[in-house]
C-alpha cells in the first residue's frame, strides 16, 4: 500500500487540484465540468507530467462502476419495464443498424464509399483508409457504434432529466449496449481466428446466453435475498461509516462476481443498483456513493483526455474531422429515424441521437483487443481512438444541438402556428419527479398523524373561485433512519424513505427538487438542531416547521433559522388546560385569548432563559385566575392560584382579587423597585399586565382603577 501511495503521491494530488480548481471555474463558465477535466488530461499528457498512468486509470474505472450503480438505483421494476421497449427495441435496432450503415461505407474492401470520399476530400493515404476485409468493418461498426454511458449519464444527471422519458430512452439504449458489448469481446478472437477450433460461433454465443440466464439469474435472486437482509442489519446499527462500506463493498463484488463468469464489471455494478432499486435504502445509499462517483467520474474524464496522440491529430486532422462528422451523422440520424417506432416524439427522437452520437469507453475496449489480435492497422486503429474521445469531448455541445435542432424541428411542425403532435405527447404526465412536496424529517408517530393530515382530500389547498388547485400542500415525502419503521409505513401505502431528509444530496436522490416546506419532528434536541442547520443552509427561503424538546431549544431553533416551532411539553400542557377551563365552564373564547398569552408569555420567558438575563426557571407560575372577556362580561368560575415556585423558591402569592394572564419572566422580586418607585414601563407587543380585572397587550391604554401589579416583557 506504501508503495501504491508512494507511485501516486503527485499524480493524485495533481488530480485533487484539477478538481478544486477545474470544477468550480466551470460551473462559473456555465460548461460542464467534463470538458474541463478532459482539456486537463489532454494538457497533462502532452506536458508529460502523469507518472504512472496504468493505476490512475485502474481508479478512473471505479468511477464508471459508481456511475453503473447509481443508474442501476434509479430503475424500479416499474421503471424496468418502461427502460425494455427502450433497450430491447430502440436499442438493439441502434446498435444493429449503427454497425451496419458503419460497414456499408467500408465495404467493399479496399474501394468502399467510406474509402473513397476520405481518399478524395482529406488526400489520406489509401494504406491508412482501405478496409482489408468484412471481418475489418465489423470491428470498426461495431466499436463505433456504443455510446459513451459516463459522458451522457453525467450530463443527464447534471441537468436532473434521468427521470423524464428522452432520460429513460437514453439509459435503455446504453443499457442495451452495455449488454451487447459481452458476444462483441466473445467473437473477437473466433473472427482473428485465434478462438478454439473446435467451437463454433454458435456454440460460444449459446454458452454465453446459458451464462446470462443461469449466472446472472443466480446472481439476481440471490443478491435480492441478501442484499436486503445485509443492508437492514448494517443500518440498523446507525453507523454511517458502516453504511458507506457495505455500498463499497456491495458495488466491488458484484463487479468481480460478474467479470468471473464472462461479462462486464460494469454490468455487476449495474445490477447491484438494480437490485437495491427497490428496498427503502435506496435514496441514502445515492447520497452515500454521489462523493466517490464524482471524485472517480472526474478521473476517468481527466485520464480520457490524455488517450488524444497530437502529433497523428495534426498530421491527420482533416480524415479525423470527416470520420467524426461521420460518426455523428450515422448514430443521430438512426435514432431520430426509429425512436418513434417505441414510443418517443420526433422532437424526444432527435434529442436522444444527438446524446447518442459520439463513441464510448467500449470502443477503447474493442478496438485494443482488435490491435493486439492484429486485427486493425495500428496507426488506423490510433486513428479511430482521437476521434472517439474528440466525439466524447464534444458530448455537452452536442446535447445542446439536439436541444436546437429539436425545438427548430417543433417549430417548423408547428408552423401554423397549432401545437404539434409532439408537444401534445410531450405534455402528457410522465414519471416526474416530486416538485414542491413538503417534507417530513422523522416519521415517528407525530409524523404519522401529519403524513395523514396533509395526505387528506381536505388538506389541498383552495384557489379563490373555490376550487381545489391540484399542486396543493397534500403532497408529501417522509424520511426516516428506522429501518423497520420505513419498512411497516411503506407497506401501509406511507411516502417514506429511508435516509436523511434533512440532506440535499438525499432529496435530490429521491426526486424532491423544490421542496414547498420542512417538518423536523426528531425528538432528540441535537439531531433536530442539526437538522435545521442543514436545511437553513441548503435552502434560504423554505419554510421550516420544527418539533422542539423544550421552550429553551423552541428558541434555540427559531434562533438559527426555523420558521415555527412548537415545544411539546408546553403545548401538551396548554391543550390539557383548555380542557380544563372548557370543563369547569369558563367561556371557549376566554380560554382560547388565555391560551394565547400563555404561550406569548412562555415564549418570552424562555428567550429570555437563553439570553442569560433570568435563571432558571423549573416550575412556572400559574396562569389564570380570572379574566374579564373582552366585551366586558364577567368570566366564569374563577381558578384560584395559591403559591408560585421560581428557582425551586417560594415567592409571594397573589390575592384572590388580582387576575394573573401569564407566567412573568423571572421571580417577581426582581420588579420590586420599579413597582415601589411607581414607574410606568412601556409596554411592546409581547408586554402584559397582571391587573384587577382587565387584560391589557399591545401598549394599551386605559384608566385603571388599580395600580400596576407585575409586568412581563419579552
Amino acid at each position: 500500500m506504501s508503495n501504491l501511495l508512494e507511485s501516486l503521491r503527485f499524480d493524485l494530488l495533481l488530480y485533487l487540484s484539477t478538481t478544486v480548481v477545474m470544477v468550480p471555474v466551470c460551473k462559473s463558465l456555465k460548461v460542464s465540468p467534463i470538458l474541463g477535466f478532459l482539456l486537463s488530461g489532454f494538457v497533462f499528457s502532452e506536458l508529460g507530467i502523469i507518472k504512472d498512468y496504468k493505476d490512475i486509470e485502474s481508479l478512473a474505472e471505479l468511477g464508471v462502476l459508481f456511475l453503473l450503480f447509481e443508474m442501476g438505483l434509479e430503475l424500479t421494476f416499474d421503471r424496468l419495464k418502461t427502460l425494455a421497449k427502450y433497450a430491447f427495441g430502440l436499442g438493439t435496432v441502434q446498435v444493429a443498424l449503427s454497425t451496419l450503415a458503419f460497414m456499408s461505407f467500408e465495404l467493399p474492401a479496399g474501394n468502399g464509399l467510406g474509402t473513397r470520399i476520405l481518399t478524395t476530400v482529406t488526400s489520406a493515404p489509401a494504406s491508412l483508409v482501405n478496409i482489408r476485409s468484412v471481418d475489418e468493418a465489423f470491428v470498426i461498426g461495431a466499436a463505433l457504434s456504443l455510446s459513451s454511458s459516463a459522458f451522457v449519464l453525467q450530463l443527464l444527471s447534471e441537468k436532473g432529466e434521468l427521470p423524464t422519458k428522452v432520460g429513460s430512452a437514453t439509459l435503455g439504449i446504453l443499457l442495451l449496449q452495455d449488454i451487447a458489448v459481452v458476444p462483441l469481446l466473445v467473437l473477437l478472437p473466433l473472427i482473428d481466428g485465434t478462438g478454439s477450433g473446435d467451437q463454433s460461433v454458435a456454440a460460444v454465443l449459446g454458452v454465453v446466453l446459458l451464462k446470462a440466464v443461469f449466472g446472472l439469474g443466480a446472481l439476481s435472486i440471490g443478491g435480492r435475498v441478501v442484499l436486503r437482509r445485509v443492508f437492514e442489519y448494517v443500518a440498523d446499527a446507525r453507523s454511517p461509516e458502516t453504511f458507506v462500506g457495505l455500498c463499497l463493498l456491495t458495488v466491488s463484488l458484484t463487479s468481480i462476481l460478474t467479470s468471473s463468469i464472462g461479462f462486464s464489471d460494469t454490468l455487476g455494478a449495474f445490477l447491484a443498483g438494480v437490485l437495491l432499486a427497490e428496498t427503502n435504502f435506496r435514496t441514502q445509499i445515492e447520497a452515500d456513493i454521489k462523493p466517490f462517483k464524482g471524485l472517480l467520474l472526474g478521473l476517468f474524464f481527466l485520464t480520457t483526455g490524455t488517450a488524444i496522440d497530437l502529433n497523428l491529430l495534426i498530421q491527420r486532422w482533416p480524415t479525423a474531422v470527416v470520420l467524426l462528422a461521420g460518426l455523428i451523422a450515422v448514430k443521430t440520424a438512426t435514432v431520430a429515424a426509429f425512436g418513434p417506432l417505441v414510443g418517443l416524439t420526433r422532437k424526444e427522437s432527435i434529442r436522444v441521437g444527438f446524446l447518442l452520437s459520439q463513441g464510448g469507453e467500449f470502443a477503447f475496449v474493442l478496438l485494443s483487443l482488435a490491435n493486439q489480435l492484429e486485427i486493425l492497422p495500428s496507426e488506423l486503429n490510433k486513428l479511430l481512438i482521437i476521434v472517439v474521445v474528440l466525439s466524447m469531448t464534444l458530448t455537452p455541445a452536442l446535447a445542446e444541438i439536439g436541444n436546437v435542432v429539436a425545438d427548430k424541428y417543433d417549430d417548423w411542425a408547428s408552423g401554423d402556428g397549432s401545437i404539434s403532435s409532439d408537444a401534445l405527447q410531450e405534455s402528457e404526465p410522465g414519471e416526474l419527479a416530486l416538485e414542491s412536496p413538503v417534507v417530513l424529517c422523522g416519521f415517528g408517530p407525530v409524523g404519522q398523524v401529519l403524513a395523514n393530515l396533509l395526505s387528506s382530500p381536505l388538506s389541498a389547498s383552495t384557489g379563490q373561485d373555490g376550487g381545489t388547485e391540484q399542486s396543493g400542500v397534500s403532497k408529501y415525502v417522509a424520511f426516516d433512519l428506522n429501518i423497520p419503521r420505513v419498512k411497516n409505513a411503506r407497506q401501509k401505502g406511507f411516502v417514506v424513505y429511508f435516509g436523511d431528509g434533512s440532506r440535499p444530496d438525499v432529496l435530490k436522490a429521491a426526486g424532491v427538487l423544490n421542496p414547498r416546506a420542512f417538518v423536523v419532528l426528531h425528538s432528540q434536541r441535537e439531531v433536530a438542531t442539526r437538522a435545521v442547520e442543514s436545511i437553513r443552509a441548503a435552502f434560504p427561503q423554505v419554510s421550516i416547521y420544527a418539533r422542539a424538546a423544550d421552550l429553551s431549544h423552541s428558541v434555540e431553533l427559531e434562533d438559527i433559522g426555523a420558521t415555527h416551532t412548537v415545544a411539546q411539553t408546553t403545548e401538551i400542557a396548554i391543550s390539557l388546560g383548555a380542557f380544563i377551563l372548557e370543563d369547569v365552564g369558563v367561556r371557549t373564547d376566554d380560554v382560547k385569548y388565555v391560551a394565547e398569552a400563555t404561550r406569548a408569555c412562555i415564549l418570552a420567558n424562555a428567550r429570555a432563559l437563553n439570553e442569560g438575563s433570568i435563571s432558571l426557571v423549573t416550575i412556572q407560575q400559574p396562569a389564570v385566575e380570572a379574566v374579564q372577556s373582552k366585551d366586558g362580561r364577567n368570566a366564569s368560575p374563577q381558578v384560584k392560584p395559591t403559591a408560585v415556585m421560581l428557582d425551586d423558591r417560594p415567592t409571594r402569592s397573589h390575592s384572590d382579587e388580582s387576575a394573573v394572564v401569564a407566567c412573568p419572566l423571572g421571580s417577581l422580586d426582581e420588579l420590586s423597585e420599579e413597582e415601589e418607585n411607581g414607574v410606568d414601563l412601556e409596554l411592546d407587543d409581547q408586554a402584559v399586565l397582571e391587573i384587577e380585572g382587565e387584560v391589557l397587550e399591545d401598549g394599551q391604554s386605559e384608566d385603571l382603577e388599580e395600580s400596576v401589579v407585575a409586568i412581563t416583557e419579552q
